[in-house]
């Protein structure tokens, strides 16, 4: 669990970075990333796989984390705050992980994914996955 005051501040990230629309590319000069993402199963249970890449060709970027944001009434995830190891230059990390749909009526929704790197306030990249619906539910 994070303390409310970073709660707070992820909070405000998030609604800003929803302004700014969200993005699987980052522009940001000092962290070019790429971002894609994959969801597996036929629900309830889903295998989340997310990859990042370091787009640059010579510098590594190091204190990049990643934060899950998610309906909590649809969706229990394993995890919500991911720490990624140094990015290499042209590497591709991969991170698995499982999420479980808790919905009875069939309803998706989305899971907002924010990577930031420490000691910037903003997200340094943005994507959205859209959740399928779960097939145990609908057809149960």
């Amino acid at each position: 669990e994070l303390s409310s005051g970073i709660n707070a501040e992820y909070g405000q990230n998030y609604v800003n970075a929803l302004q700014r629309k969200m993005t699987p590319v980052s522009m940001s000069a000092g962290a070019p990333l790429k971002i894609s993402a994959n969801v597996q199963g036929i629900g309830p249970m889903f295998r989340l796989t997310i990859e990042v890449m370091n787009t640059s060709n010579t510098t590594p970027i190091s204190g990049a984390y990643i934060m899950l944001v998610t309906n909590e009434a649809l969706y229990v995830m394993e995890k919500c705050y991911i720490t990624l190891p140094l990015l290499v230059p042209t590497l591709t990390y991969t991170v698995n992980m499982m999420v479980r749909c808790t919905s009875e009526q069939g309803i998706t929704d989305s899971i907002d994914v924010f990577v930031y790197v420490r000691g910037r306030s903003a997200p340094v990249l943005t994507a959205q996955i859209d959740m399928p619906a779960s097939e145990a539910m609908i057809v149960g």
